[in-house]
């Protein structure tokens, strides 16, 4: 080794591995640094996602929660379901014999009763916004199915129409977080919403989050023992009156069957009740002892309205005097105003009994040979035109016969329509191209719709599915249906030329022109009907045109039949039906004359005595 001035020469191969040496140390160290580093941005980017799922879980719970209580504060109850569901149904089909000259082979005992069968659409869907709510919730406070009862009980007693909810930020603080909303009910008959702001308490269980279940939750000051209730008006009720402002409650007949009661709702209470409830009154908290704790909105009092209704009281009273005459117990009277389809007067026999005159449902009978007519007429056949009016038709296997085996030959349409002959007008069906009877029908408005708002029957023609059906549907048997309703809009249709859907408030909801070609003979042939037809016997105070008919409604030798009269004077028209009246020129006629009578105000006589 070679001396250097101190002796020694420097190993450069030692230091250089010295510093490789360093290095490696200052790398390792740079490594352990940067993954200390590294791990500790991987945790805190992973924590923050985590964060963010959970409070995005937590924000899509409360939304649902929030949809759910909408849903349940807004659908209406079971109660209110089944109301707006109810409705008349037709009596139990038979099977008659074909016989009589205004009469076929068919059904219907005129008794309307409530629809059975699925429950409600409008309660199913509670019942589902009630279990999405269930599915997002957990016990708290109270159970969440007093949670559920709570919602629909604020929709309940606050009426309320709508429902806006929406959430605030998250705020959460590991297993348990909260979301602050705001509330706004619109409520019927209260001129602004109900607005407030709360908070939903949620609690992350079994890996889900879920809403507690707290009064308070629906609304900050409810606590258990609570609840949300209105204070009333301190005005008055409105009333329904009638076309002269007159009150309608004041007449026995219309109180009970179509004006109706406040409490339970039911008529025309329930359709226009938030009309004419008073305005006004106050959103209040009350104890289960019906105390009230504290008053939240205040809204100004006012009285309800008065609704004007097409109701005469004059034409009412007309009714119910003729339909006291009645030769059977039972029975019905509709009047309408020709011009605009509005209800002018609803009787029914007895009186405050069951609703038949805008509830029944029966075999119109040879009225509905108005709609066949119609049906030949709007298709091209002359009313110059002859029919055969032979004592019986066979159709399809069916003989179908006259009343005391008439027969009057080769005769005119008018004719043929003015003395009702079955077997004339089964041949007009015939002649008749497809489908032509249905079109009509559906002019008049038998579409099976419901006519008023509330429980009403208007009138039914399913297609007939062979000859013998569509020859029965001629002569208003086998399976047409209609109210003493329904046939008092056909006659005014007639007169008026257009069918309008009967109303009681406000206008008809639609209407269908007649065939212009068809109205000028039905109006000829209606009047033959009282001049020289079925009910020439009668003595019709006036210019009245109308069309008997006499309807089998069950089997029997002979089978029982139902008497029907519809007819117009003027700008009046009028259906009576006479249950087992048997024909209609002996029972319903009589009825419709003394309708007439009594509204010229003249003295009508009473019913006839009793046969034998």
């Amino acid at each position: 080794m070679p001396l250097t001035p101190t002796g020694f020469s420097p190993s450069r191969s030692r230091r250089r591995g010295r510093g490789r040496g360093r290095q490696g140390l200052l790398a390792a160290a740079l490594v352990v640094v940067l993954l200390a580093v590294g791990g500790g941005v991987f945790y805190w980017l992973k924590s923050r996602s985590d964060a963010r799922e959970a409070d995005r879980s937590v924000a899509a719970v409360a939304a649902a929660y929030l949809d759910g209580w909408k849903a349940v504060t807004t659908s209406p109850s079971a109660e209110e379901a089944a109301d707006a569901s109810s409705g008349g149904s037709s009596g139990a089909a038979g099977s008659g014999s074909a016989g009589g000259s205004e009469a076929g082979a068919t059904s219907g005992d005129g008794a309307a009763g409530e629809q059975s069968g699925p429950r409600p659409a409008a309660s199913e869907a509670r019942d589902r916004a009630s279990a999405a709510v269930r599915a997002v919730s957990v016990d708290g406070d109270i159970p969440v199915a007093t949670l559920v009862g709570l919602m629909a009980d604020v929709h309940d007693r606050l009426d309320v129409t709508g429902a806006e909810l929406t959430a605030g930020e998250v705020a959460r603080s590991g297993a348990s977080a909260t979301v602050p909303y705001t509330a706004s009910l619109t409520l019927a008959g209260f001129s602004e919403p109900l607005a407030y702001a709360g908070e939903l308490g949620l609690v992350q269980t079994g890996g889900d989050w879920k809403v507690q279940a707290r009064p308070s939750s629906v609304h900050p000051a409810l606590r258990p023992g609570l609840r949300l209730d209105r204070a009333e008006s301190t005005g008055q009720r409105g009333t329904l009156v009638d076309v002269d402002g007159r009150p309608m409650d004041t007449n026995p007949e219309l109180a009970g069957n179509l004006i109706g009661r406040v409490d339970p709702a039911s008529g025309l209470q329930r359709v226009y009740d938030a009309r004419l409830r008073p305005q006004g009154g106050a959103i209040v908290v009350r104890t289960e002892a019906d105390e009230t704790v504290e008053t939240l909105k205040s809204y100004p009092s006012s009285d309800g309205e008065a609704i004007r209704t097409t109701i005469d009281l004059d034409v009412q009273r007309a009714g119910e005097t003729a339909m006291a005459t009645a030769s059977r117990p039972n029975g019905a009277l509709v009047a309408i105003d020709t011009r605009t389809g509005g209800v002018l007067a609803a009787v029914n026999h007895p009186l405050n009994g069951y609703g038949r005159a805008v509830r029944g449902s029966y075999p119109p009978g040879s009225t509905f040979k108005i709609v066949t007519a119609t049906a030949a007429l709007m298709t091209g056949r002359p009313a110059d035109s002859t029919i055969d009016c032979t004592q019986t038709v066979g159709v399809g296997g069916r003989e179908f016969q006259n009343a005391e085996d008439e027969q009057l030959g080769l005769i005119p349409f008018r004719t043929v329509f003015a003395k009702s002959c079955n077997t004339a007008f089964i041949r007009l069906e015939q002649s008749l191209p497809d489908g032509a009877l249905e079109q009509a029908a559906k002019l008049y408005g038998f579409d099976g719709v419901e006519p008023l708002p509330i429980a009403s029957v208007g009138g039914s023609f399913p297609a007939p599915r062979d000859e013998v059906e569509s020859a029965s549907a001629s002569i208003g048997q086998g399976r047409v249906a209609a109210s003493p309703l329904q046939m008092a809009s056909v006659v005014a249709a007639v007169a008026s030329g257009t069918w309008h859907q009967p109303f009681v408030v406000g206008e008809s909801p639609r209407s269908n022109p007649l065939p212009e070609q068809a109205l000028g003979p039905l109006r000829d042939f209606m009047r033959a009907v009282v001049t020289e037809g079925t009910a020439a016997s009668v003595p019709m105070p006036g210019e009245v045109h109308g069309k008997t008919g006499t309807a089998e409604y069950a089997d029997g030798d002979p089978p029982p039949t139902h008497g029907w009269f519809v007819g117009y004077r003027g700008d009046v028209a009028v259906a009576v039906v006479i249950e087992d009246g048997g024909f209609g020129a002996e029972s319903a006629a009589p009825v419709v004359a003394s309708f007439f009578t009594a509204l010229d105000g003249g003295q009508v006589a009473g019913p006839p005595p009793p046969a034998g």
